[in-house]
């Protein structure tokens, strides 16, 4: 009868923790899709936006200077914790927009991959050895 009750425990904590694992990939999902969808709607909404961020300078921790392009027109904002201030205005002339191919920040998927790639090397060392 011991072993019964041992037998069933153990089942019982198997199928525990194969819930508990199911409901943290679900809300990891669900995590993922919402964040895709309010990227998404973000990214639409400045798209076709007359305002563009071209530049920005950081000065102090709080205060920065941004060149910003708005229509067709650039201007230099010093941009405080609570306060937002014109500098100047300048002409198309004055400004040179550097373009890059290369994407801002990092990207997940290829942060994971190095990892995994990593581990898997470091354990075929250790396997070696």
């Amino acid at each position: 009868m011991i072993t019964l009750l041992t037998a069933t425990s153990t089942w019982d904590s198997l199928l525990q923790l194969l819930g508990v694992s199911i409901l943290f990939v679900g809300i990891l999902a669900i995590t993922v899709l919402t964040t895709k969808f309010v990227g998404g709607v973000k990214m639409g909404m400045t798209k076709n936006s007359n305002f563009k961020v071209i530049e920005t300078f950081k000065v102090t921790q709080n205060k920065y200077l941004q060149l910003v392009q708005i229509g067709k027109r650039y201007f230099v904002i010093a941009v405080g914790k609570d306060e937002m201030n014109v500098v100047a205005e300048l002409q198309e002339s004055d400004v040179t927009i550097i373009k890059t191919d290369k994407q801002q920040g990092y990207n997940f998927k290829e942060i994971i991959q190095a990892a995994m790639t990593k581990s898997k090397d470091k354990n075929k060392e250790d396997d070696q050895s």
